[in-house]
């Protein structure tokens, strides 16, 4: 069987959740074909919290000045860095990521999972470190 290229793997994942969440916005987060996300319930319609579906293969590390994010795994495992700590998360489980605190994770099956921020997702509050 042919290896997918990032380009296939890109358009595959966004038919996936185009397909599963047809009234959301799909996207290539970074550009590079590892980590996109899906605007189930979008901060526009709602300042104060945000819910989305990502798709992670490799996250950039960031931070956040006063958004709390909240992690429930739908499938795949997720290798989550959070400040020294690593965190293997796999369906089902939730974690939570503070304010402050450096975090970024790597997947090697796909990883889905909901994240529900509080207050909304801004870019002024993601902060690359």
């Amino acid at each position: 069987m042919k290896e997918e290229s990032a380009e296939e793997r890109s358009k595959r994942i966004l038919s996936e959740l185009n397909n599963k969440y047809p009234k959301a916005k799909a996207y290539d987060l970074d550009g590079h074909s590892e980590h996109f996300v899906c605007e189930i319930e979008p901060v526009t319609d709602h300042p104060e919290y945000d819910r989305a579906v990502e798709v992670v293969l490799k996250s950039q590390p960031h931070k956040h000045k006063i958004m709390t994010q909240y992690y429930t795994i739908i499938s795949g495992t997720l290798e989550l860095h959070d400040g020294e700590k690593v965190v293997v998360l796999n369906p089902g489980d939730k974690y939570t990521i503070y304010p402050g605190s450096v975090h970024w994770a790597v997947s090697k099956n796909e990883c889905w999972v909901e994240i529900y921020s509080k207050p909304g997702w801004t870019s002024e509050d993601h902060i690359p470190v």
